[in-house]
């Protein structure tokens, strides 16, 4: 049956949010190929320099209105957000890629509670009932009681990779009236450019520091698929990005277009079982579909 084209434009930025959140598991897939090769700090190396390629390009093309002030806001938050990636594609390498983007996604969580403590933001007793939703969830997802397939390590790493982003997506409001998007979106990606760099610049000075394999890590020259996974890793999370920012500039209920965001957890979980993942257990499930549900109850709420 053909939708009339009126119902596809009232829906329009539904349908940007499922091609965004598609995009961002595609990513996300290409980084689980890439992390057979390459250690997880490499990965986050190419992926941004790509990214920062094409912003630079983006920039040379809009007028920029705000530029200047709070530079110091504009690096923490740079640095908070290229910590989380640290820890993400860390997962991403190492436990399943359904649960990496789970772990991910109680941004939305702590975004509420970072708002209520600092920003003194008020939240209904709906929005409550997510949180403590969400937060059961994490407890199922970490799974401490039986066998899930995460440690405690990568439980840890997760948790804290959405609790990074939260804190960068966060401090994006108060950046908004000092720098246009493009140039916030370059800190972030110049930042997540030298830091890789440094990394494995002090392994190839320390090789001992390679212990610590989440921060630190050796060069591999990538050869010859994985440069075409480097660059479909760019050019999906670039299709992304410009998708996700659509999806918001039109919506008329952004509430809903956060819910929908969620599914980039439900395509991980089908990709990542083409890639090898095993399937979750009941209990893991169980606390994905609570993360999933409390984040959307919160994202409605908040909105």
């Amino acid at each position: 049956m053909k939708l009339p084209k009126k119902r596809i434009r009232y829906h329009l930025d539904i349908y940007f949010m499922i091609i965004a959140s598609f995009m961002f598991a595609l990513s996300g897939v290409f980084a689980k190929l890439l992390a057979q090769h390459l250690p997880s700090v490499e990965i986050m190396f190419f992926r941004n320099i790509i990214a920062t390629i094409l912003v630079v390009y983006q920039i040379t093309k809009v007028e920029h209105k705000k530029v200047g002030g709070r530079f110091g806001l504009l690096l923490l938050r740079s640095l908070a957000a290229v910590a989380s990636l640290y820890l993400f594609f860390y997962n991403v390498s190492n436990i399943s890629l359904g649960g990496a983007f789970t772990f991910l996604k109680t941004n939305a969580i702590f975004i509420v509670v970072i708002s209520l403590i600092f920003l003194k933001e008020k939240l209904s007793f709906l929005g409550v009932c997510g949180i403590l939703l969400s937060f059961v969830g994490v407890i199922f997802v970490v799974d401490p009681f039986s066998f899930s397939g995460f440690n405690l390590k990568n439980s840890f790493f997760g948790i804290l990779s959405g609790l990074l982003s939260a804190a960068s997506i966060t401090s994006m409001r108060q950046l908004g009236h000092y720098y246009n998007t493009e140039y916030i979106l370059l800190a972030f990606f110049g930042v997540g450019v030298i830091m890789p760099m440094i990394s494995m610049v002090l392994a190839f000075l320390n090789p001992s520091l390679c212990e610590y394999d989440f921060l630190v890590a050796n060069f591999i020259m990538p050869s010859g698929i994985m440069w075409v996974w480097i660059l479909l890793m760019g050019w999906v999370s670039l299709l992304y990005q410009a998708y996700y920012t659509k999806a918001y500039k039109i919506t008329k209920k952004a509430g809903v277009v956060a819910g929908v965001s969620y599914l980039d957890i439900a395509f991980t979980l089908i990709f990542g079982l083409f890639l090898g993942d095993a399937i979750p257990s009941f209990i893991v499930f169980f606390g994905i579909i609570l993360i999933v549900v409390g984040g959307i109850i919160v994202s409605g709420a908040k909105r």
